[in-house]
């Protein structure tokens, strides 16, 4: 590897990200240590992580990781999963945009590796004000990257999915009755805290897992647990 490309992965991996020690909690939120407590320390247990971003910064299964487990991750920056490969051999890697069905769609970026690349225009819109860079890319569903995956005969125990406005899309994509997971951690955004309630009710993601029969069982500002 190339002095440079080393200096790339190792700035990325431990300085930008500021972790050069163990901590208790590598999510943005505390979900990691929420997951830990639910699962009662489970060994050896499955993820399947959308839109996971980093194998550290701001990961909801690192610390999962630490504790024997493995899966599968998922993310739309080569880059990204590269970071992965490095640090979680063993797992699957896929550098690839989820939505219900396969095919071509545009893609609106900051830089090469961003929590809030998106294939909304709209969210783009939101979060690069500054403006923002766009390129088309095929996609892919959950269900293909997992029977694809040599963890296609297993159920899931944790499902994470942050992919900025295609949550919806992303679950859509998923055979429940094959791989039911048990825990399902998601974003639900736009509301304030007096229509709180009213928004969740009207919210599409809440009313598709519901009927899923999940109940909410964590939650902290925007983000939620959903468990079977």
């Amino acid at each position: 590897m190339k002095l440079n490309k080393i200096y790339n992965f190792f700035y990325y991996l431990f300085i930008r990200p500021k972790i050069f020690f163990p901590k208790k909690s590598y999510s943005l939120l505390g979900e990691d240590v929420a997951i830990k407590k639910f699962l009662k320390n489970k060994k050896k247990g499955y993820y399947v992580d959308v839109g996971a971003y980093h194998p550290l910064e701001g990961s909801n299964t690192h610390l999962l990781f630490k504790e024997g487990w493995s899966g599968i991750n998922i993310d739309v920056s080569p880059l990204s999963i590269e970071l992965f490969k490095m640090l979680r051999p063993n797992d699957s890697n896929i550098n690839k945009a989820i939505s219900r069905k396969k095919g071509p769609l545009n893609l609106y970026f900051k830089k090469k590796i961003n929590m809030l690349n998106t294939l909304s225009e709209f969210q783009a819109k939101k979060n690069f004000p500054n403006g923002y860079n766009q390129k088309k890319i095929i996609t892919s569903t959950l269900n293909s990257i997992i029977q694809n995956s040599k963890f296609k005969n297993k159920k899931i125990d944790f499902l994470n999915i942050d992919i900025e406005g295609g949550e919806l899309e992303a679950i859509k994509s998923l055979n429940f009755k094959l791989f039911m997971p048990k825990f399902i951690c998601i974003e639900l955004h736009n509301y304030t805290k007096k229509k709180k309630n009213f928004y969740l009710k009207n919210n599409q993601i809440y009313k598709f897992l519901i009927n899923k029969n999940y109940k909410i069982c964590w939650n902290n500002q925007y983000s939620y647990i959903f468990k079977i």
